[in-house]
């Protein structure tokens, strides 16, 4: 089992948990659990970058490329944001102060950010088609992606989500990945 497909979803299911204690004051940031949900948030973006690009070279499609490079220019755009959180509230005394601060950050990338749960979306969808099982998985991960945009307190089940949708590709072969050639002569798995 590839446990990189895993620990994405689970972090971003620790980061909601983090989330949910940091608002019990009623306000989120700045403080230390603040800092340790946005770095757990960090990494886990990160991580679904390092899946994008090997689900990318498991399926090795030219539609797969294109959700591998829209999921990273939306990873790119949630990074920038997350690190900006991360600064603005280790400078901060406390929310209002993190309020001011936030104007001296643009986010140009911000628009391009539906990019990555689109764009993984469908690469949990290729290689559900490829692979020819777990037809369910672009559900749980749309449905992940659709309860983090409803309400940001359902992070945890949205990870959790996520997490039961990347068991299938976390296998560790591709058993039943359809291998065909390329118009070069190269394997690759189609669909």
């Amino acid at each position: 089992m590839r446990l990189t497909y895993l620990a994405p979803p689970f972090l971003v299911a620790a980061y909601g948990v983090v989330r949910l204690v940091d608002g019990l004051d009623g306000s989120h940031g700045p403080g230390p659990a603040w800092t340790i949900g946005h770095v757990l948030f960090l990494v886990a973006l990160l991580g679904f970058g390092w899946v994008a690009v090997d689900l990318w070279r498991r399926l090795r499609t030219v539609p797969a490329l294109v959700a591998a490079a829209a999921t990273l220019l939306g990873l790119a755009a949630f990074v920038h944001t997350v690190v900006v959180d991360l600064l603005v509230g280790a400078g901060a005394a406390d929310r209002a102060e993190m309020n001011l601060r936030y104007q001296d950050h643009d986010t140009p990338l911000d628009p391009v950010a539906p990019l990555y749960p689109l764009g993984f979306t469908v690469l949990v969808l290729l290689f559900a088609i490829a692979a020819r099982r777990a037809y369910w998985s672009p559900v749980l991960v749309l449905v992940g992606y659709l309860a983090i945009v409803a309400n940001l307190d359902l992070l945890p089940i949205a990870g959790l989500l996520i997490l039961g949708a990347s068991i299938p590709a976390a296998r560790g072969n591709d058993v039943g990945v359809r291998a065909t050639k390329g118009p070069h002569g190269r394997q690759h798995a189609g669909i």
